[in-house]
């Protein structure tokens, strides 16, 4: 298992080693990316920054910062970057990383990977309730219904293959 975890850290080092290379030529700092940037108008993550960083080889200090979890992976970064820099896949790997090295998740991401995994979906349906008292669920409001997997160990077991093949 230790061996496993060695060549894994490995891995995402060479991974970032590239995307720190491919970085260098492209990225300019111009900070279009985290000015589309959904959580940095709440948690105030500045991808460009994030690029900067991986450029100078600051990789442990990210990877040991709650910084790279705050990203929603909406990919606007890359989305709004005219080098098609994608910070997106660096956050991914520092995530992958962390985790390889042992580092604590923070504990919001872990529920919410226990609730995905318990019954596929990040909560429980929910409903509202109008400003009269009224209250409301999803048929009442015409969505669709929601899909939830119809055999749960089934898809237990493909989440657990997924995070166990290579990244």
């Amino acid at each position: 298992m230790a061996e496993n975890q060695t060549t894994l850290k490995a891995e995402i080092n060479q991974r970032l080693q590239k995307l720190s290379e491919e970085l260098s030529d492209y990225c300019y700092q111009c900070a279009k990316c985290t000015a589309g940037c959904e959580a940095h108008k709440l948690l105030e993550l500045e991808p460009h920054k994030i690029v900067a960083l991986l450029k100078r080889g600051l990789i442990d200090e990210m990877t040991n910062s709650d910084v790279i979890w705050t990203c929603m992976s909406c990919f606007k970064c890359w989305e709004r970057c005219p080098q098609k820099v994608a910070p997106v896949e660096i956050l991914f790997a520092l995530k992958n990383l962390a985790v390889a090295s042992g580092k604590q998740i923070p504990g919001q991401y872990t529920s919410i990977l226990q609730s995905v995994l318990s019954m596929g979906l990040i909560q429980d349906i929910q409903t509202i309730t109008t400003n009269t008292g009224t209250t409301l669920d999803r048929q009442t409001l015409t969505l669709p219904p929601l899909s939830k997997p119809t055999d749960p160990a089934k898809f237990q077991t493909v989440i657990a293959q997924l995070a166990m093949e290579k990244i």
